[in-house]
C-alpha cells in the first residue's frame, strides 16, 4: 500500500468511535462480523468471550494448545483504538535502533483497514530466510484445494510379476501403519502392503517378483542450484521426491531419525517390498522380497490398493509451524501442478508469483528463488510479506484462513515456543502468531499481534546483515511485544 493510501489518523491519536452514514455504518457492520469471526479462529482461547462454542471452530489437528492470554487481554475488537503512528513508532523504534543488522525492512499495519501504521524501509527486498514459507503457504492455498488429501498407489506393472508403487506427493509418509489422527505419518506403507497383499490374493495372483516404483510426479532437478552445498550437506536440506518417510528423515525404531534419504523413493519402494512380502508369506515360511527398481506405471493400469494423506491444508500448518524445508519444497510443487503448470521448482517459483499477485501483494524486486528460504537469493520486502500475512488473516473465503491459524504462537507452539521468555517479551505470549525465519546473517519475524486494546495488527521484521542473531531475535521479540502492550 502506498503512503498515499493512508487510512489511519496523524501520528499519535486514535481514531473517533462514532461513524455518520447509514452506508458507513452498514460497512462498519460487515467489516466488524468478519473481523470478530477471524478473532475467534486465529485465537480459540478467546471464543468463550467471542460467543463461539467448541463447534464452532474449525478443527486443526496439528495446533497445539495455546498459552493463556495475559490477565488484563481482550478479545480482539473492530470498534478498537487503532494505536497512532507516533505511538508504534515509539514502542518499536527503541528497541529496534541498537539491533545488529546491517539492513531492515520493517512493517506494522492494521488488520482491518490495511493503513500502515509504521514503515521503515518497507519496500526493501532482503533475504526473508524462512519467512519465504508464508508465500509457499499463500500458492498453495490459493491455487490447491486445502482438502484434498494425497493418495500413493499401488497399481498392475506392465511386466508380468511387476507391481508398481506410484508417489502421489505425499512426504509424511510413515513405514508402519496408517494414523488417521496423524499429520506426520497419516498413510502408513505397511497398511498399503496389506491392501496389496489382499488385492493379490482376491485375483489369485501369485506374490510380485519385482517392485517398481514411479516418482515421476516431480519433473526437473531435485536439488536447487541456489542451497549451499553445506545446507545440503549438513541435511537442512536436501534432494526433493514425492514420496518420502517422515518429510524426508530415514525411519529409525523409535520413528523418524535425524539422518536424510539418499533417495526417498527408492527408500520407500524398499520398505514396500519388504512388507509386502511379510503379508504374502504362506504358512510361516517367508516370501522372497521382491526386487526393487524405478520404473513408470503402464496408462490406465488397474489400481491395487492405496492409502492417503493428510489434508493438503493440514500440512500446510504443520509446514509453518515446524518451519519444515524439505515440506515446503513438496507443497510449492503440489501447488505447482495444482495451478496447471510442472510440478518442479520453475513452477514452484511461476505458481508463487501468480498467488501474490493474485491477492494483491505488490512484490517490487522480489525474486523467489526456492520454496524453504534456504536460498540466499530470496528476496522480498517486508511489505510484501505483511501483506500476505493480512491477505491470510482477512480472507472472506476462508481458504487462506490455515495459514494464518497455523503460525506459531508466540511463547507456546512451533518455532516461537522457547521465545518471548523474558520480561520485555512477556506481553507478547499468547497474543502474536508469526512465522520465524533465521539464516546464518538472516533474522525475521512476520505475523499479527493483538494490542491490549484489542486491535489486531499484522507486521513483518526482516533484517539482514545479522552480526549476532540471538540478540537480533530477541530485539524482534520485544517489539513485537511492545505492540501488544499498546
Amino acid at each position: 500500500m502506498s503512503r498515499s493510501r493512508r487510512h489511519g489518523p496523524p501520528a499519535g491519536q486514535r481514531p473517533p468511535r462514532a461513524r455518520t452514514g447509514r452506508g458507513r455504518r452498514a460497512l462498519t457492520a460487515l467489516l466488524a462480523a468478519g473481523c470478530v469471526g477471524v478473532a475467534g479462529w486465529l485465537h480459540p482461547h478467546w471464543a468463550p468471550a467471542l460467543g463461539l462454542g467448541g463447534d464452532d471452530l474449525p478443527a486443526a489437528r496439528v495446533l497445539p494448545a495455546e498459552p493463556p492470554a495475559p490477565a488484563g487481554a481482550v478479545p480482539p475488537d473492530p470498534a478498537a483504538p487503532v494505536p497512532g503512528a507516533g505511538e508504534v513508532a515509539a514502542a518499536v523504534d527503541p528497541v529496534l535502533a541498537g539491533v545488529p543488522a546491517g539492513r531492515r525492512s520493517v512493517l506494522v499495519a492494521d488488520a482491518l483497514t490495511g493503513a500502515p501504521l509504521l514503515e521503515r524501509d518497507p519496500d526493501a527486498p532482503l533475504v526473508p530466510a524462512s519467512n519465504q514459507k508464508l508465500v509457499t503457504a499463500l500458492s498453495l492455498l490459493t491455487h490447491a484445494d486445502p482438502r484434498q488429501r494425497l493418495r500413493t498407489t499401488v497399481v498392475q506393472g506392465r511386466e508380468p510379476g511387476t507391481v508398481v508403487l506410484v508417489a502421489g506427493g505425499d512426504a509424511l509418509l510413515s513405514p508402519g501403519g496408517s494414523d488417521p489422527d496423524a499429520v506426520l505419518g497419516r498413510a502408513g506403507i505397511r497398511t498399503l502392503a496389506e491392501a496389496t497383499a489382499e488385492a493379490l490374493a482376491e485375483r489369485g495372483a501369485d506374490g510380485p517378483t519385482g517392485v517398481r516404483w514411479d516418482a515421476s510426479l516431480f519433473p526437473g532437478p531435485a536439488l536447487n542450484e541456489d542451497w549451499a552445498a553445506g545446507d545440503v550437506a549438513a541435511g537442512q536440506i536436501g534432494p526433493v521426491a514425492p514420496m518420502a518417510f517422515w518429510s524426508h528423515r530415514v525411519p529409525a525404531e523409535e520413528g523418524p531419525s535425524a539422518q536424510r534419504p539418499g533417495d526417498p523413493g527408492q527408500d520407500v519402494a524398499e520398505v514396500f517390498a519388504a512388507e509386502l512380502a511379510a503379508r504374502l508369506a504362506a504358512d510361516g515360511a517367508p516370501a522372497p522380497v521382491p526386487a526393487v527398481a524405478p520404473g513408470r506405471a503402464p496408462e490406465g493400469a488397474a489400481e491395487l490398493a492405496a492409502v492417503e494423506s493428510a489434508t493438503l491444508a493440514e500440512q500446510a500448518e504443520l509446514m509453518l509451524r515446524d518451519s519444515d524445508n524439505h515440506l515446503a519444497e513438496v507443497l510449492s510443487r503440489l501447488a505447482a501442478r495444482a495451478a496447471d503448470r510442472p510440478a518442479s521448482i520453475a513452477g514452484g517459483r511461476a505458481a508463487a508469483a501468480a498467488a501474490l499477485e493474485a491477492h494483491g501483494v505488490g512484490a517490487s524486486g522480489a525474486e523467489l528463488s526456492d520454496a524453504s528460504g534456504m536460498s540466499l537469493r530470496n528476496r522480498i520486502s517486508a511489505r510484501a510479506l505483511e501483506r500476505v500475512v493480512r491477505a491470510m488473516v482477512t480472507d472472506p473465503t476462508g481458504a487462506l484462513t490455515p495459514g494464518a491459524r497455523a503460525l506459531p504462537v508466540a511463547g507456546g507452539s512451533g518455532t516461537l515456543a522457547d521465545r518471548f521468555d523474558d520480561d520485555a517479551e512477556l506481553p507478547g505470549r499468547g497474543l502474536a502468531r508469526a512465522k520465524t525465519g533465521t539464516l546464518n546473517s538472516v533474522v525475521s519475524l512476520s505475523g499479527h499481534v493483538t494490542t491490549d486494546g484489542g486491535r489486531l495488527l499484522t507486521f513483518s521484521v526482516v533484517l539482514n546483515d545479522v552480526t549476532d542473531p540471538a540478540a537480533a531475535r530477541d530485539a524482534v521479540d520485544r517489539a513485537v511485544a511492545a505492540l501488544a502492550r499498546l
